[in-house]
């Protein structure tokens, strides 16, 4: 199950001496964050940036009982990483490896599910709450502490988004980056139940992407809410034509806009508000907290 960490959980870094996972893990110690233990493929290894090393995830998660793991991997090695995680019991992992091979992702999701582990990710860049804790390679330290909950696919959208949020003086509660790949562990309703939940979250932003089905999924659950919080949309590509890119994912035959299109109908009709343009974030959610 999804919930939004803070600056008590204690997280696992699996690659902190790699290029990635050394610059994010001293960037999130600074910010305060958690961070109790790490695993590196230098075995030889014992401390790193004051943070203690262990051999085996299992060996840092006797010693260390951290509730997440971030795991910062090449493709090839990533699904290992996972699933050592999984094996160890790691309630969430966030994987930020980017172009996993399909079927890796597909075995890491599976295992993620019969272990009722929470898997964010693979392609996600992270999870970042304002001015408690981050994690991954969320750009944390930019935003404001404010009472919108961002969640979506594509990071670079998701930091304009929280940028714009923080130059409007509304501010961010929470940036949660799910992935951008085909095959992603976590879809938007499982965030989106902890956003409900979260006593400092007022509203929450949606960054979609035309293809797959979660939108859908979350018009569903979104609509069945007594007590909704408002909640904008926003999907890029409505400029973009058919694609012969994606024929497993059938985007070849239908025009990008006719999809936003269909999901911004199921979003609307559920009680979402819509944002047809990225350059008035900002300006629309502050129109909509001031009524």
């Amino acid at each position: 199950m999804f919930f939004l960490p803070t600056k008590e959980t204690p997280i696992l870094c699996q690659g902190i001496t790699s290029n990635a996972g050394a610059v994010h893990t001293e960037l999130a110690l600074a910010y305060g964050s958690n961070i109790v233990a790490g695993t590196s493929a230098d075995k030889n290894v014992r401390q790193f940036l004051g943070v203690p090393v262990y051999k085996t995830v299992a060996d840092a998660v006797k010693a260390k009982n951290p509730k997440v793991s971030v795991v910062f991997a090449t493709p090839t090695h990533a699904l290992k990483d996972v699933e050592d995680a999984i094996k160890a019991g790691i309630e969430m992992v966030v994987c930020i490896t980017e172009r996993m091979p399909m079927h890796d992702a597909l075995k890491m999701k599976s295992l993620a599910e019969k272990a009722g582990v929470c898997l964010v990710g693979p392609s996600s860049m992270g999870i970042g709450i304002v001015d408690q804790t981050v994690i991954g390679s969320v750009p944390i330290h930019l935003f404001k502490k404010g009472k919108i909950g961002v969640v979506g696919r594509s990071a670079s959208l998701l930091w304009e988004v929280a940028r714009q949020l923080s130059n409007s003086g509304l501010g961010v509660s929470s940036v949660v980056s799910l992935g951008a790949d085909h095959l992603i562990g976590t879809s938007f309703v499982p965030v989106v139940k902890a956003l409900l939940k979260d006593e400092t979250t007022e509203g929450i932003l949606i960054v979609g992407q035309v293809h797959g089905q979660f939108e859908y999924e979350l018009a569903e659950f979104y609509k069945k809410q007594k007590n909704q919080k408002p909640m904008w949309c926003y999907i890029p590509g409505r400029s973009l034509d058919r694609s012969d890119k994606r024929p497993l994912l059938g985007m070849q035959t239908v025009k990008f806009a006719d999809v936003i299109d269909a999901k911004k109908q199921a979003l609307t009709a559920a009680g979402a508000l819509w944002i047809d343009s990225p350059d008035t974030f900002g300006k629309i959610v502050k129109k909509g907290k001031s009524k």
